[in-house]
């Protein structure tokens, strides 16, 4: 599998759409709703170029329709010379306007957005937990090292850290932060991963790891309580936020209670991109035949449209496991919009192609008149 690690953007924040997130969080106070806000706002953006896109698959679907006849007449004609049927098809879809790329477009930009946006969210998860421990090193630098309580009494020394990690986690209106409806840290998945990342989840990288450095100096920390200064920043927080085991058939795994999340919306992102590419397959322009020298259909053609179908799917269920609660909640959002959207289309181009054919119906009779 690919190592994606490689799309996180630096710990300084210098990924634009993650600057973008990160200034719209800072003034709304709460990241699973800055997402949503986010979401609304870019897909209003795109908007006009997806409308642009379904009224010129529309017309190529029409075009296609209007060729076919004349397709299969040159395929008789020419089709022991491809050389000369190719030249005479492509000739046929310049005349009536009909674009290969319109099949495949859609999926293409599709595929750029969602790595930009993944590139973004990356940042900003990695920023923000990257400051989290950094601010809580300065707590402990200032309230254990400097006030001479370092190796003294360990529950008041975790009860300093503790509160500071709470404190970190409310903003000026003494809200929740981190915290969107049934997910406790949208930083983290919404499955049965700790709220609270370890030191292993920090630092790793690759697949759904935060790839965080440990705050640069040589903090000193009470080796009597702690084998690492992760531990000695954020174990109070793990004892009291986190599940007791992360074995899976462990009693301490099946603490749901301290789950981050329910494997709520990687199941409705998942649901809702199948439902999306199943609405956006029906809209893209369709492709002329393919048939071998003796007009049968290729085999294994209609087989590749139907694994592309999936692959949007299964990229989203991934990610939604794997990846923060916050880019879940950007592909559920940006999948409901795409679903609505869709469907409002889909309801008035089928009024319009009944009314339009209805017309045809109706010209030979005001001929006659």
């Amino acid at each position: 599998m690919v190592n994606l690690s490689l799309l996180l953007a630096d710990a300084e924040l210098t990924n634009v759409i993650g600057k973008l997130l990160y200034a719209m969080y800072e003034a709304i106070g709460n990241f699973g709703w800055t997402v949503v806000v986010f979401t609304l706002c870019l897909k209003v953006l795109v908007s006009p170029f997806d409308i642009w896109q379904k009224v010129a698959t529309r017309k190529n679907n029409k075009a296609m329709k209007i060729m076919q006849p004349e397709l299969d007449r040159l395929k008789s004609a020419y089709g022991d010379n491809p050389q000369v049927l190719n030249q005479k098809q492509r000739a046929l879809y310049k005349e009536h306007g009909y674009s290969m790329m319109g099949a495949c477009l859609p999926m293409l930009i599709t595929m750029i957005i969602f790595f930009v946006v993944f590139s973004g969210f990356n940042a900003c998860v990695r920023y923000e937990n990257q400051r989290v421990i950094e601010q809580l090193a300065d707590v402990y630098q200032e309230q254990i090292v400097d006030a001479g309580l370092l190796n003294g009494d360990l529950e008041t020394e975790q009860q300093i850290m503790l509160d500071a990690y709470n404190k970190l986690g409310v903003n000026e209106k003494g809200q929740k932060k981190w915290k969107w409806l049934w997910v406790e840290n949208v930083f983290m998945p919404d499955t049965w991963a700790n709220p609270v990342p370890d030191q292993t989840t920090f630092t790793g990288s690759g697949l759904g790891n935060l790839n965080g450095d440990l705050p640069s100096g040589n903090l000193e920390f009470s080796v009597a309580h702690y084998d690492s200064m992760y531990n000695a920043l954020l174990e109070p927080a793990m004892k009291e936020y986190n599940k007791v085991s992360n074995e899976l058939f462990t009693k301490g795994f099946w603490q749901m209670g301290r789950w981050n999340g329910y494997l709520v919306l990687p199941v409705l992102s998942i649901v809702l991109s199948i439902l999306s590419t199943r609405l956006t397959r029906g809209q893209q322009p369709e492709p002329p035949k393919q048939t071998d020298e003796n007009g049968k259909p290729i085999p294994g053609a209609a087989g590749s449209m139907k694994m592309m179908t999936w692959i949007m799917p299964i990229m989203m269920g991934i990610f939604a496991l794997f990846y923060s609660a916050a880019f879940t909640i950007y592909m559920f959002t940006n999948s409901l919009l795409t679903v609505l959207i869709n469907v409002i289309f889909n309801l008035a181009t089928k009024k319009k192609d009944a009314a339009e054919e209805q017309a045809r119906l109706d010209a030979p009779y005001r001929r006659g008149l």
